[in-house]
């Protein structure tokens, strides 16, 4: 019966790399695809952490053994499994790598995004108890402000220093254009702002550092931070709306 599969086989792969038989490659792959999900599962059982899903191994080792199966070559006398089997290792080892990397720096965005909204809502609480203008002011307030910290990030994502990966911006041209030109006119802005002002928002937006880090950097508290990051907000939000006033781009 082995006799048989292995006579099977081989006239596969005679078919495969002399006359680049497609059927006989897809063939090739089916036959061994069992062989990649075995490999898969045994990282996958011996992994740390649950960010990665199963279907990603799979999928890495698969990559792995397609690019072993394009280059093997049965004269040499090697098992093909035995070949490929380095070919997935390689693939899974570096992709689980970058895929962690990946997930490492969503999960650091999503708290950096959490504690923009704390660190808005806590300033609007706190005015809200020393002024009279009353409680529907200081939620249009806080909406306002906290719909600024957002857009601030989302323009100046990628003056930053943390990988942005294979992502690209799918927006026309001219729009692009106009992006960049309003990422560099808040970047002048960040760095014109007062010596505090200007170092949380560096820290915090182009270099990903947390308020609380903030905090001990400048040996301030990490309530400190949060007013000098609204108060810094504020400013930029005056001093775009002078620009817009003044420049016909706008």
């Amino acid at each position: 019966m082995g006799g048989q599969a292995d006579v099977a086989e081989a006239s596969l792969w005679e078919l495969w790399r002399s006359h680049a038989d497609a059927s006989a490659r897809e063939r090739l792959l089916e036959l061994h695809m069992p062989y990649a999900r075995i490999v898969a599962a045994s990282y996958y059982s011996k992994r740390f952490h649950d960010e990665i899903e199963f279907a990603d191994y799979l999928q890495l080792a698969s990559l792995g053994l397609i690019e072993a199966l394009d280059r093997f070559d049965p004269a040499v006398g090697v098992q093909f499994r035995t070949f490929a089997a380095r070919r997935m290792h390689g693939a899974l080892l570096d992709g689980i790598e970058r895929l962690t990397e990946k997930q490492q720096q969503i999960a650091a965005r999503q708290r950096l995004e959490k504690q923009r909204r704390a660190a808005l809502k806590e300033a609007a609480m706190a005015d809200t108890v020393n002024s009279a203008a009353g409680n529907g002011s200081q939620v249009l307030r806080y909406v306002a402000e906290a719909g600024l910290a957002f857009a601030l990030a989302w323009i100046l994502d990628g003056t930053g220093m943390l990988d942005d990966g294979e992502k690209t911006e799918i927006i026309p041209f001219y729009r692009s254009t106009e992006l960049r030109e309003l990422r560099q006119r808040i970047v002048d802005l960040v760095n014109a702002l007062p010596a505090q002002e200007r170092c949380v928002l560096q820290r915090h937006y182009f270099q990903e550092v947390p308020f609380h880090e903030i905090a001990v950097m400048l040996g301030v508290t990490k309530g400190r931070i949060s007013q000098i990051h609204r108060k810094a907000l504020g400013r930029l939000k005056d001093e775009l709306r002078g620009q817009q006033d003044c420049d016909v781009a706008w």
